[in-house]
């Protein structure tokens, strides 16, 4: 009798032991599966959008963007770009797609993009059209000053390679343009500290005084390579008319459109001495709109041209170097 009373209470001590049991396999199986890789690149959130994965296809609706993309090494994974894309000349190549302004939504729905990039926000109702396709629009805006071109880089690097990756390629993109721009500037100085008269100039877009102002990108990056910027103290790309007598730059950097014929007919340019002696150097000024590598080429060009004195050792060139004392 008594062996049947304990049998029940056995069977319940067996039933609990099992399922402990089942319970420590459980628990077992679980531990011992892979964790989950944790992606440290994607996703990169830029401005308002969020890239979920690395871009294979990409739209540039910005010839600036799209040039950068090339001297960063992207320029492989454009798929498409704007109307005004014209460097490198590769991009001759590339499908057209419009521009921010107006882009063309049905050939970009149809080469179905990973992101488009542009520099210039879309308009609502281009922006609605693209995001009903799934397809994200960053905006990459152009640096205000030369100190933003860093943000800039890092953002597109970001965009291309992900958090960490994109963000070390951009800041070492940054480093070494800005790098040769710090080069300039120490060549400059050491030039002036030797005797050497720091020269001023103005970056001359348009006749008669629409110049790069203390306000602009462009007038910052002058004076950051060592050149005095005679539109310094003035703002919005003009040189008022009420100081027009005080103005008088030693050199004179204009767009490839202005000639010197030209400014020796002008009545403002003809009687500076800039003019004059012919110290005026005309440039493709959309590379500075860039703000890619052509950029830094051509300040190099400019300063080594306004101060050949700074750069005479350089060039072991014993009569530039005389000249200069």
């Amino acid at each position: 009798m008594k062996m049947k009373r304990m049998l029940p209470f056995l069977l319940a001590v067996l039933l609990l032991l099992g399922l402990a049991g089942c319970g420590d396999g459980k628990e077992s199986s679980s531990s011992s599966l892979p964790e989950e890789p944790v992606d440290l690149e994607y996703p990169v959130s830029i401005g308002d959008e969020t890239i979920a994965k690395q871009p294979v296809k990409v739209v540039s609706l910005s010839p600036a963007l799209t040039e950068l993309c090339f001297d960063m090494g992207y320029g492989d994974r454009l798929t498409g770009v704007s109307n005004y894309c014209d460097w490198p000349e590769s991009v001759q190549n590339l499908p057209q797609m419009g521009t921010a302004q107006q882009p063309d939504l049905d050939s970009i729905r149809a080469e179905k993009p990973d992101v488009v990039i542009t520099h210039t926000a879309l308009s609502e109702s281009d922006l609605i059209a693209l995001q009903q396709a799934n397809i994200p629009v960053v905006v990459l805006s152009r640096a205000r000053l030369p100190e933003d071109l860093k943000d800039l880089y890092v953002d597109l690097g970001r965009l291309f390679e992900g958090e960490e990756t994109g963000s070390s390629a951009g800041k070492s993109f940054y480093n070494e343009q800005m790098g040769r721009v710090e080069s300039l500037q120490e060549k400059v100085d050491a030039y002036v500290r030797g005797g050497g008269k720091r020269l001023s100039a103005v970056y001359l877009r348009m006749l008669d005084f629409t110049v790069a102002t203390g306000d602009t990108f462009e007038g910052a990056i002058l004076e950051a390579v060592g050149f005095e910027n005679e539109a310094g103290a003035y703002g919005g790309w003009t040189y008022p008319a009420d100081f027009i007598s005080q103005y008088a730059p030693d050199v004179i950097f204009c767009n490839e459109d202005i000639t010197i014929p030209m400014l020796e007919k002008n009545a403002n340019y003809k009687g500076l001495q800039a003019t004059i002696h012919d110290i005026v150097y005309s440039y493709n000024f959309t590379a500075f709109e860039r703000q890619g590598k052509r950029m830094f080429d051509m300040l190099e060009d400019m300063v080594k041209k306004a101060y050949p004195g700074a750069f005479a050792e350089m060039s072991g060139d014993p009569a530039s170097s005389a000249a200069a004392q």
